[in-house]
């Protein structure tokens, strides 16, 4: 799991940062709203934790940006000194997920953290069971595609490269924010194991003009799948059919 946290200036959350990696999390320090909102569309993280006391902005202004950036995407805990009901309802309104007030406890944080992991984990696959996209479906419970109801085999890194790409189509999802959620680290930059990734991804679900779905790479930016109107994609005959040259007509 990968956490950001985002802890301005204030020394007392190194040790957040310590508990956290001593439970077997990696988390990515920031030390100002602004360097964690530029990053955000770049890096992917499983949660972000904010702390309210921000050396440059208003921490509520970082969960709304952090919204704006990733929608609901990502789970944000906020980390507060007060604990009137005022601020609450103002952090849940603002996008935040939790908030929890200082002094921090270790074992209230976790399991904080632990819990609200589970909620959106079971959220997601709640509502997630089955992308669909041109004449592909991705089934998110059994790891597989299907195309027109020809169920596909993919390898893991096929299937989540295939997930990203088909709950965004339209979109052009950035290279490493592709890496982040494949690999979980951004790869070396003359590596071309993400462009061998999509070449195999584009054969083991034969993506293409003929089945109405294309994957493009956009130059120096990333990758965009994209459904082909109807007009556009070619209909196939269906299998067992034969087609047949019109006759020239006889005078």
């Amino acid at each position: 799991m990968n956490i950001a946290l985002l802890m301005g200036f204030s020394p007392q959350l190194r040790t957040v940062a310590e508990l956290l990696e001593g439970a077997g999390f990696r988390c990515r320090v920031f030390e100002t709203g602004r360097e964690l909102i530029h990053r955000i569309s770049q890096e992917l993280y499983d949660m972000l934790l904010i702390d309210d006391a921000l050396p440059d902005l208003p921490a509520l202004e970082v969960v709304r940006a952090v919204r704006s950036a990733r929608s609901r995407d990502v789970p944000i805990i906020l980390l507060a000194a007060d604990d009137s009901e005022d601020k609450l309802v103002d952090a849940l309104d603002a996008g935040a997920d939790d908030y929890v007030c200082r002094p921090l406890n270790a074992r209230v944080l976790m399991a904080r953290i632990t819990a609200l992991r589970r909620r959106v984990t079971g959220e997601r696959v709640r509502q997630g069971l089955v992308v669909q996209a041109g004449p592909y479906q991705l089934n998110s419970m059994g790891r597989f595609a299907t195309l027109r109801g020809e169920r596909i085999a993919m390898t893991p890194k096929e299937f989540d490269l295939a997930m990203m790409l088909f709950s965004n189509v339209g979109r052009v999802l950035a290279a490493e924010r592709i890496q982040q959620a494949i690999w979980r680290h951004e790869l070396p930059p003359l590596s071309r194991a993400l462009a061998g990734l999509i070449s195999r991804l584009r054969k083991t679900l034969r993506i293409g003009v003929a089945n109405g779905i294309v994957i493009t790479v956009v130059y120096a930016h990333g990758y965009r799948l994209d459904v082909l109107e109807e007009s556009i994609a070619p209909r196939l005959p269906k299998a067992g059919t034969r087609t047949t040259a019109p006759r020239p007509s006889g005078n």
